[in-house]
């Protein structure tokens, strides 16, 4: 399947209502979707993505900077034109804008030999089955009341999940009593998850995170900023509760600094930030090599499929916010995604989202 023109789009998804976390206010997420044109009308599609359209607009010149070295290529040769991009960013680094430009083409690349291969990419990779456990991350957000959490909780057990995630970072008491109430309308078989998105101290990630490990948290997620390995490694230590994170950090080296520091008990590296499907893959096999659990931080279209390959695999992100770009949309039966069997990602670009999408 040779690659023919790499077609960029810039595009502005406004979210239904804006987004609270201890760290963020999130309004719209700006996204740079590629397209890899191949030989009977296939096309395989990746995205990156920013908050803010002046740093989305660096990401596509990255994207369009980098395009050229998959024009006109083999899309079979995923790992070697990976290896040519890499290489490529050297000067820049491999970490930030370079590596995230890098994950949309190289998701379309993996997209597109899994086509011209006439398999669903979950198969390409080599995966044994289509079906991936997931957790619903598309609400329980910081501002919303009790109430509403309550109700989006049910709606998420309704639509078929088994597992979800809120989000934590208000005071301490607050914080407790929101996770009680949500634990206690939830069936018990449902997995609660919480994130505090970096935003506690030390001294608090051990005072609530004791507090919490009465309510049986499935994991507890970034309770520090990102860059503190150290302190991570001390609060992993000290609770019972699993602690996740790595989605913050660059390529699979970050992946091993966390292992090396034991700074988590799963790890969740980020496919944008691992430069796409080939970086992920890399990371999902160090994990494995520390006999560690790993999961992922969104972009479900294309984590799915290879974190199906995973026997260290634990649960998989599925968030919403760009599933209006596909014309079809990954089912959920039993708490678990399920990947399509059409070749490649199998969900198919929606043409009138991208046009009407476009920044």
């Amino acid at each position: 399947m040779k690659i023919g023109r790499a077609v960029v789009h810039a595009l502005r998804l406004p979210l239904p209502r804006p987004l609270k976390t201890s760290i963020h206010d999130i309004r719209a997420v700006d996204t740079v979707l590629v397209e890899l044109q191949g030989q009977g009308g296939a096309v395989g599609a990746g995205y990156c993505f920013a908050f803010g359209d002046r740093r989305a607009r660096a990401l596509q010149a990255l994207v369009e900077d980098l395009a050229p070295i998959y024009e006109g290529q083999d899309a079979t040769a995923t790992r070697v034109l990976f290896e040519r991009a890499w290489r490529s960013i050297n000067f820049l680094g491999h970490a930030g804008v370079a590596v995230m430009a890098l994950a949309a083409l190289d998701t379309a690349c993996w997209d597109l030999a899994a086509q011209a291969a006439g398999l669903p990419l979950w198969r390409f990779l080599g995966a044994a089955g289509n079906r991936v456990p997931a957790y619903a991350s598309s609400g329980l957000w910081l501002d919303r009341s009790v109430d509403e959490l309550v109700a989006e909780a049910q709606g998420f057990v309704s639509a078929g999940h088994r597992a979800m995630k809120m989000r934590l970072g208000r005071s301490h008491d607050e914080d407790l009593a929101r996770a009680r109430a949500l634990r206690a309308a939830l069936p018990p078989g449902v997995r609660l998850l919480a994130d505090v998105n970096q935003g506690w101290t030390e001294a608090q990630a051990l005072r609530t995170g004791r507090a919490l490990e009465e309510i049986g948290l499935y994991w507890l997620e970034e309770p520090l900023p990102y860059e503190d390995l150290e302190g991570a490694a001390r609060v992993a230590a000290a609770l019972d509760t699993p602690i996740a994170s790595g989605e913050t950090e660059y390529g699979w080296l970050g992946m091993k600094r966390y292992l090396d520091a034991r700074a988590a008990d799963v790890l969740m590296p980020d496919l944008q930030r691992m430069g796409g499907i080939t970086g992920y893959l890399k990371a999902i096999a160090l994990c494995e090599a520390y006999q560690t659990p790993v999961s992922s931080h969104l972009f479900v279209e294309a984590s799915g499929p290879a974190l199906a390959t995973a026997p260290n695999a634990v649960l998989l992100e599925h968030m919403d916010w760009w599933q209006e770009l596909f014309e079809d949309r990954l089912a959920i039966v039993e708490g678990a995604v399920v990947l399509p069997e059409r070749p490649g990602i199998g969900l198919g670009l929606n043409r009138t989202a991208l046009a009407r999408l476009r920044a």
